[in-house]
């Protein structure tokens, strides 16, 4: 985890230097672009004016922090309960691992044995879910219903931390639009936004788009 955060900082240090576009760092960070807009705007307003804007930009970037904290954690804490089980799996049920899927490891939990779950296949119609005998499917938890619900309540744990990860992962995406639209909020309210010159001179029209970074 420490690795990753060097990185992150090492990324954005050098990024500051490559995109100077506020937008551009909020979409890189949220709340570093209002921290940069906090200091270009510091040079020539009173501070009470532009209090908001470094309030808004720790608020964004502590949210962002708890998001990839929340994300390294629930996805570290995912694969230990996922090493877990499947050894559980492998200890006790006899279960091999080798290019399974997570609806097999599913099975496993659900039922006592590979013939239990064939069966049901069987009585339900259900023939192209059935595994097929020596190819590496068989398990048996030898009736030992205790192992086989510690098995199923780790893996759904994983599985939960699992969706976890990806919320956090959606939430980064929607930190970074927040952060990206207020920017053009405060651009916006301090006319930093993009704006257009027209000179008209005799028989031509010029037109000049304006846009500050």
């Amino acid at each position: 985890m420490n690795i990753i955060f060097k990185y992150v900082v090492l990324s954005t240090i050098l990024a500051s230097n490559i995109f100077p576009s506020s937008s551009l760092r909020s979409l890189m960070f949220p709340g570093w672009g209002e921290r940069n807009e906090f200091n270009i705007l510091s040079e020539n307003n009173d501070f009470k004016d532009i209090e908001y804007i470094e309030k808004r930009s720790k608020a964004i970037m502590i949210t962002e922090v708890a998001i990839l904290i929340s994300l390294l954690t629930s996805k570290e804490l995912s694969q230990s309960y996922n090493n877990d089980y499947e050894l559980l799996g492998t200890n006790n049920a006899g279960v091999d691992w080798s290019g399974k899927d997570a609806l097999y490891a599913a099975n496993v939990g659900n039922f006592d044995n590979f013939f239990d779950y064939n069966e049901d296949r069987l009585l339900n119609n259900q023939f192209d879910d059935q595994y097929n005998e020596g190819e590496g499917y068989e398990w048996d938890w030898q009736e030992n219903n205790s192992n086989r619900l510690r098995y199923d309540k780790l893996r759904n744990k994983s599985e939960q931390l699992d969706s976890i990860r990806e919320y956090m992962l959606a939430s980064l995406i929607i930190n970074r639009i927040i952060s990206a639209f207020d920017v053009l909020s405060i651009k916006r309210n301090h006319g930093r936004l993009v704006t257009f010159d027209m000179d008209n001179n005799e028989n031509n029209l010029k037109f000049n788009l304006n846009y500050p970074f």
